[in-house]
Formats: C-alpha cells, sequence, structure tokens
C-alpha cells in the first residue's frame, strides 16, 4: 500500500473571489452534494459524459455515491461550489483520488461548461497537494485519446504514460504530486529496491511499439515523451537528475541521437545517470530481440 498517514487531517477549504461579484468555494465533498452533484453530471454533452465515466449517460446515484465516497476509501474528494452575485449556488466542478493497491491515488475530476479554461488546472492543483500532504506521491488516470482537453491538462503538469496495451483508445497516464516529473509507482523508489525490472522509454508521442512485450516478460514500463514534447520541462535536459531515470533498470532512447535532443539527452544521461544503462532504440529489431536486449543490459533480472 502507499505510505500515507493513518489519520489523514481534514481537507480546508479554499475560497476565491472572482470577477462580477462571485465567490469560488473548493470544499470537501459530502454526501449532501449528490443532488447537486448529478445536476453539474447532466449539465455535461454525451461526448463529456463518455469522455468521463466512457459512457454517454449520467450516471446512477449509486456512482454518484460512490464519487462523493472518495475520503471513505483513504482518499480525497473535492467539490467547486459556485456562488453567483445574486446569491444561487452551484457545483461547478469535482474531482478526487482513492488509493491504489499498490501506489498512487486514481484520479477522477469534471468541470462543467461554464467554468472551463480556468477551473480545471486550478482543481488538479488543489487535488495534488492534497495528496501530496497525505502522503500519496502519484496519481494516475485512464484518458481516451480523444481527450484532449485532459491529456493537455496533465501534459501541462508533467507526465508518463504507464499503459496502452490492452486498449489502444485508452491512455493510462501518471503524474508527480510534487514537482514535474512523477516518480516510479509501486513501492521501492530506487535501483534494487523493486521486484520487476523497470524500463524507461522516452519516445516521442509517449507510445512505444514494444510496450506489451515487455510488460508481457515481466517488466514495469513508463514512457515519457521526452525533452521534444515538455517545453523546457526535462530535467535531465536542465541538468539535474531525473528521478524516473534514477529509478530505471534500462532507459530506452527513442529519440534520434542524429538530432540536436537526442543527442543532448544521451549526453545528460551519461552525466547524471551514469549507472544505468541506456540503449538507443533500433526498430530494425522485432519485440522478442529488443526484450531480450533489455534483459541483457538491466541492473537487475527479470524474474521468470
Amino acid at each position: 500500500m502507499p505510505e500515507v498517514e493513518a489519520e489523514a487531517q481534514p481537507f480546508e477549504a479554499r475560497r476565491l473571489e472572482l470577477p462580477g461579484g462571485r465567490t469560488l468555494t473548493v470544499r470537501a465533498s459530502e454526501p449532501g452534494d449528490a443532488d447537486a452533484l448529478e445536476s453539474l453530471y447532466r449539465s455535461l454533452s454525451d461526448d463529456d459524459l463518455y469522455r468521463r465515466f466512457f459512457q454517454a449517460r449520467v450516471p446512477t446515484r449509486k456512482v454518484i455515491e460512490h464519487v462523493l465516497g472518495a475520503a471513505g476509501r483513504q482518499g480525497v474528494g473535492l467539490v467547486a461550489e459556485l456562488v453567483e452575485a445574486d446569491g444561487t449556488t452551484s457545483l461547478v466542478g469535482e474531482t478526487s483520488y482513492e488509493l491504489l493497491p499498490d501506489s498512487g491515488g486514481d484520479l477522477g475530476i469534471t468541470v462543467g461548461p461554464r467554468a472551463r479554461g480556468w477551473l480545471g488546472p486550478y482543481l488538479l492543483d488543489v487535488l495534488l497537494t492534497a495528496a501530496r500532504d497525505r502522503g500519496v506521491t502519484n496519481i494516475q488516470a485512464d484518458v481516451l485519446v480523444e481527450n484532449r482537453r485532459m491529456l493537455a491538462l496533465v501534459r501541462s503538469r508533467g507526465y508518463a504514460t504507464l499503459d496502452h496495451s490492452e486498449a489502444p483508445a485508452i491512455v493510462r497516464v501518471v503524474i508527480g504530486t510534487a514537482g514535474r516529473t512523477p516518480p516510479w509507482p509501486g513501492p521501492g523508489r530506487g535501483p534494487g529496491t523493486h521486484e520487476r525490472t523497470r524500463i524507461l522509454v522516452e519516445a516521442p508521442g509517449g507510445r512505444w511499439r514494444d510496450e506489451a512485450a515487455a510488460r508481457g516478460a515481466g517488466m514495469d514500463v513508463l514512457v515519457c515523451p521526452g525533452p521534444l514534447a515538455s517545453h523546457g520541462r526535462c530535467p535531465a535536459m536542465a541538468g539535474r537528475p531525473c528521478p524516473l531515470a534514477s529509478g530505471a533498470d534500462v532507459i530506452v532512447d527513442g529519440i534520434d541521437p542524429a538530432r540536436p535532443e537526442g543527442h543532448a539527452l544521451l549526453e545528460a544521461h551519461g552525466r547524471l545517470h551514469g549507472g544505468v544503462p541506456i540503449c538507443v532504440d533500433d526498430p530494425s529489431l522485432d519485440a522478442a530481440e529488443m526484450v531480450g536486449l533489455l534483459q541483457r543490459l538491466a541492473r537487475r533480472p527479470t524474474p521468470p
């Protein structure tokens, strides 16, 4: 289980004064918010509902109560309550996480049409801070690849991808609760402190063709979009150790070293993470050959 406080402190509500005499309060969700939350969901389009719940219909009361019960599952649930100048009150957003079995928290977030463009980033930052304060190091989420709004949100915070293999239309992402680079999910943060071989792949677009084969061979794989998509936030390129690279057993560099960025990244890894084997991705190798190469390079063997 993740390292969390035995008795986490209650969430302290945040209040913002908005233009036009409006007030926004982000507070812990309560069972009594069910009607207001249902109204928020009813304000969403079918496409919005599908992106949030993977089904194009308003969730049942049971699902709504489950969303509101995150705190009872050692997580945090928050709602964003907007008070208009005339005193009218409505929920315009919600977010929550609940603990995953091995590490981190599982994210859910909704922003109503009236509050888009500004509330989502703020609401996510508040949740990440609450998670960090409770000892949770990473938050994970399943995101439809067509959900550009959500992908832009996690991209702005710094992310890596955990999986594409089972459902190509869905990507599982991980973001850190402290800093722009997430840590490795699961117990043990450094090399040799985890059970499965860890493969960090740096590939444009956050996809790697051999993900499924490497996982099938018993490896944990994280794919980082690398410096081409990090907008200056790649720690290695900024001269700082990267927690993902430092905790990996092998780094697969999928960025062409003939490109200036690829060459600079290889040099940065050699300088900052010299003890980690680096493999330049070779598209001429098939999946079995690549997995065999990774097994030979890894600093620790993959369990049978």
